[in-house]
């Protein structure tokens, strides 16, 4: 004989309402916009942090050692 099991399935969460859907897609839609946000933020800053980095590496070799007089006939 095979055994049954006589478990009763999971409970389920009720099937939304036609607001708390928009109330939901609107959240999504910010969430969303905020992630934008803060990628397009981080982007910033990282271009910059690596600006930053490349004028500071430029000083600290000197300007007179990069760009020597009449640097631009050398081309």
């Amino acid at each position: 004989m095979r055994s049954v099991d006589h478990r009763a399935a999971p409970p389920r969460p009720p099937a939304l309402t036609e607001r708390e859907q928009q109330r939901e897609s609107a959240r999504l839609d910010r969430l969303k916009a905020r992630v934008q946000l803060e990628q397009r933020s981080l982007l910033r800053g990282l271009i910059l942090l690596a600006v930053l980095i490349l004028i500071v590496s430029l000083a600290r070799a000197g300007f007179g050692r990069l760009f020597v007089p009449r640097w631009w006939t050398q081309w």
